[in-house]
């Protein structure tokens, strides 16, 4: 019986601790970055130009709008969480970058935190199927 209850109380420290490092995945303000080509988020090909990405109020972080500085255009996203990059630590955005598509694949908040991987639009699904990207990486900064 002690056994059963020192499993059950393991088990539920767990899953506690995972529920800690899920909650400081998000990104709690917003971050800004500036882009010197156009890219594609989904299917929405963007300006090169300054952007503030936030997330979608009332919603569990996995959509995120991304917003021209000026306020318009903007996209909105559906994301996956994904593991920091411990070999870049501070605040950016991953693109893979093909011949004719650049397209925003990951953001990192920085301080450690849990980033969020894109999912890919038409444009860079048929890119992807003749093309291995390369990884360009644009820092950004939290407001």
């Amino acid at each position: 019986m002690k056994t059963r209850i020192a499993k059950l109380a393991l088990f539920a420290l767990g899953v506690l601790t995972i529920g800690v490092f899920v909650v400081r995945a998000q990104i709690t303000t917003q971050l800004t970055f500036k882009m010197s080509q156009p890219f594609t988020v989904g299917d929405t090909t963007l300006a090169a130009g300054s952007y503030v990405v936030t997330p979608v109020p009332s919603t569990d972080q996995s959509i995120i709008e991304i917003t021209a500085a000026s306020g318009k255009p903007s996209v909105v996203a559906e994301v996956n969480f994904v593991a920091p990059d411990p070999s870049q630590p501070g605040s950016h955005l991953v693109f893979n970058k093909y011949k004719n598509v650049v397209a925003l694949s990951q953001i990192f908040p920085g301080g450690g935190n849990q980033g969020y991987q894109l999912l890919q639009g038409h444009p860079e699904k048929l890119a992807a199927k003749t093309e291995t990207p390369t990884k360009q990486t644009v820092s950004s900064s939290a407001k």
